[in-house]
């Protein structure tokens, strides 16, 4: 039998709060077993009156044991055939009952008083999504905190709290939103989480990113997870591209020098002409304009985590570079096969 929410709790609630909206917490899974039970854990310890939030977990056809885990906790399991996150998403917003909705993926870990911090934006009725600070769990992995580190990076340069754009990873949305600019487009397997804020932003819903408002995230822990994810993000960007071009530059919280590698690696894939015109020393020059692009980031993170594994970092982050071209390409093939 699963436990009351109130063996989790920790001790009292805070009071900061004039008013307690009932709150609807979504948790999308997919084959999550190593990761689902932390992220319950985290939720379930959340500072928050237990007969104001409710906690569903949409399991997307998961193949692993991630439905046995979710069932040890007091929660609303949905399952579903698999198709995508998206789809997960938009079925866990239709069955949810609050006014307020936090999507959750299954590799977060949130901290107790995260989702009280997060509700006092929504007095201003203006505002439609809230989102928060997203650390990197405590890892030894790699490819993991190469990963989070430079997210890390790029949201503590930002500078306003206010945005165009947001991820889902650990935010809050109020529910009217989905009533004035639509669901998660379930065609987006990537990005479809940007896409929505971005036409709710447009809409003239205010996004709101805050930094002192933390959750912890476990990323992929491998080389090739690492590459295949990145691999989709550039093979999903052609459908963004189709939809929604003005995601891709001006972005808050993305500045457009950020495709200065972009473009350096895509000459390096040109490496065949350069030998044909024995001009191998543009490769030089290539490679070395990718490291010194990325000095000053690795500078940062190394004053921030003190992780001298990092000193690989101007090198290694150019994985993603070619995963992305990669997965472009492909996007592009899959594009115009299916016309």
């Amino acid at each position: 039998m699963a436990k009351s929410i109130n063996n989790y709790r920790g001790k009292g609630v805070s009071q900061t709060l004039q008013e307690y909206p009932f709150v609807s917490v979504v948790v999308t899974v997919y084959n999550a077993e190593r990761t689902i039970g932390k992220c319950l854990e985290s939720i379930m310890k959340l500072e928050y009156p237990e007969d104001k939030l409710e906690v569903l977990v949409i399991d997307d056809g998961s193949t692993d044991n991630s439905v046995d885990m979710i069932r040890k906790y007091p929660v609303r399991l949905l399952r579903k055939r698999n198709s995508g996150y998206p789809s997960a998403m938009n079925a866990g917003i239709r069955k949810s009952r609050g006014n307020i909705v936090v999507i959750v993926d299954s590799d977060i870990y949130i901290t107790r008083e995260w989702l009280v911090k997060v509700l006092r934006e929504f007095d201003d009725s203006k505002v439609g999504i809230v989102e928060g600070y997203v650390a990197t769990a405590p890892t030894k992995n790699f490819w993991a905190k190469l990963a989070g580190y430079e997210v890390e990076d790029r949201c503590t340069r930002i500078e306003s709290k206010y945005m165009d754009y947001l991820s889902s990873t650990c935010t809050a949305y109020r529910k009217e939103i989905f009533d004035s600019v639509g669901f998660f487009d379930e065609g987006l397997r990537r990005n479809s989480d940007e896409d929505l804020s971005h036409r709710a932003f447009k809409y003239g819903w205010k996004l709101i990113f805050r930094k002192d408002v933390m959750c912890f995230h476990d990323w992929r822990s491998s080389f090739g997870s690492y590459f295949m994810q990145q691999l989709y993000q550039g093979k999903y960007m052609v459908k963004i591209i189709r939809k929604a071009p003005s995601l891709l530059l001006g972005k808050r919280g993305q500045p457009a020098h950020l495709y200065v590698p972009i473009v350096l690696t895509f000459l390096l894939f040109l490496a065949p002409l350069y030998f044909f015109l024995n001009c191998i020393w543009v490769l030089t020059l290539l490679l070395a304009g990718l490291i010194v692009y990325h000095i000053p980031v690795t500078i940062r993170i190394l004053n921030r985590h003190r992780d001298w594994a990092m000193l690989l970092f101007p090198i290694a982050i150019n994985v993603r570079y070619v995963a992305w071209l990669m997965g472009f390409v492909a996007g592009i093939m899959t594009e115009i096969i299916q016309r």
